[in-house]
């Protein structure tokens, strides 16, 4: 290794030290760039996982959430009929964390389940979390705070949207602003990973035209049709039809997964072809405008309002990687003691599946 070499590796040590330091020096803090004035004065909410075949993944997901100082439990859906909780050692190992988790065995492998609120909730805040999503949960609480000023509105982590394409004349589906091309026609949502809702709009599927909700369900869970990945957009429509507000979402946040290689579970993605994710959700679009018989998307117009935060990306991502260094050791602990029991097998992706009926 040459003198110039060594000198520009330690330079790159050095910094790296640095910016370990300076993460852990001082929490990573989320301020408004408005003074908010919440109106809901609840101070916990409740932390929902759905989660299907990824034990390990919801292992790590559940140790780095009890670090959020307002989180009062985590309630687990168990979707995997196929293999018991008794079998996965999870009701054991939950008693390592310090707060309460409880697991709830769904009947059948539901995508809707989340939608619902369950009894064992003790809180009016429920935030809903994928499996394996992370999320800092500093940018979690400033979500929380958001949602007390909107507790009748779905408060999300991340947005999107749909907008009418006059060279496809179909709508389509876009990930980010820059990618609409008529800013005359779009509608907004936030997808499923991460949002919180109150115990008011949860009750709604049974509480709310139960029949729209169970005609969604079988539509989401057509066998003939791949629809499970439509869960969150049948989601937004759902509420709009049902009267609620817009949604509301924050700016800025990084989509980050925990570390564990996800390779079971269900995933409606592609590694074989970047652009089947957005060809599933178009088609997602177009199926649920028939099935409500509508000739553009059932949503608020315009794009969610955004709530702008500000913070710092760089500590974000150190804090990201600090964080799920010590929790893969917990997750991989776990996993040598359990998870080369289970049944891992009914995985499912866009990869192994026809889409909608068609070979990508």
């Amino acid at each position: 290794m040459n003198k110039a070499l060594r000198k520009s590796c330690v330079v790159a040590l050095l910094v790296l030290v640095g910016l370990v330091v300076w993460s852990l020096k001082e929490p990573l803090t989320f301020t408004f760039q408005e003074e908010r004035n919440p109106t809901d004065k609840s101070k916990l909410y409740t932390v929902q996982i759905m989660t299907y075949k990824r034990p390990q993944a919801l292992v790590e997901t559940i140790t780095y959430l009890m670090q959020a100082p307002s989180m009062d439990q985590v309630l687990v859906i168990w979707n995997d009929v196929h293999t018991p909780l008794s079998r996965t050692g999870l009701l054991d190992f939950a008693k390592r964390w310090p707060k309460p988790v409880v697991f709830i065995q769904s009947p059948s492998n539901d995508v809707t389940a989340r939608w619902k609120w369950r009894q064992e909730c003790r809180t009016e805040a429920i935030f809903n979390i994928d499996d394996d999503a992370y999320i800092d949960v500093h940018a979690i609480e400033a979500a929380f705070k958001v949602w007390k000023e909107f507790p009748d509105r779905v408060v999300g982590m991340y947005s999107r949207a749909i907008s009418y394409d006059n060279q496809q004349k179909a709508w389509v589906y876009a990930l980010r602003k820059r990618y609409v091309k008529d800013l005359s026609s779009v509608h907004g949502l936030v997808i499923g990973k991460a949002w919180f809702a109150s115990k008011t709009v949860l009750k709604a599927p049974s509480q709310k035209n139960h029949q729209l909700y169970r005609r969604l369900a079988n539509f989401l869970h057509d066998p003939d049709k791949e629809r499970k990945g439509c869960d969150d957009i049948a989601w937004n429509m759902y509420l709009y039809e049902m009267g609620f507000g817009q949604p509301v979402a924050l700016a800025g946040l990084p989509a980050l997964n925990v570390r564990t290689a996800v390779s079971s579970g269900y995933s409606v993605s592609s590694n074989r072809n970047k652009n089947g994710w957005l060809r599933y959700r178009n088609r997602c679009i177009k199926d649920l405008m028939e099935f409500f018989n509508s000739s553009e998307p059932l949503l608020h117009p315009g794009f969610v309002p955004a709530v702008q935060v500000e913070f710092s990306l760089i500590k974000y991502i150190v804090q990201y990687l600090l964080q799920l260094h010590g929790t893969h050791k917990i997750s991989t602990a776990y996993a040598k003691e359990i998870v080369s029991e289970m049944d891992l097998h009914h995985s499912h992706s866009i990869d192994q599946i026809e889409l909608f009926g068609e070979e990508r």
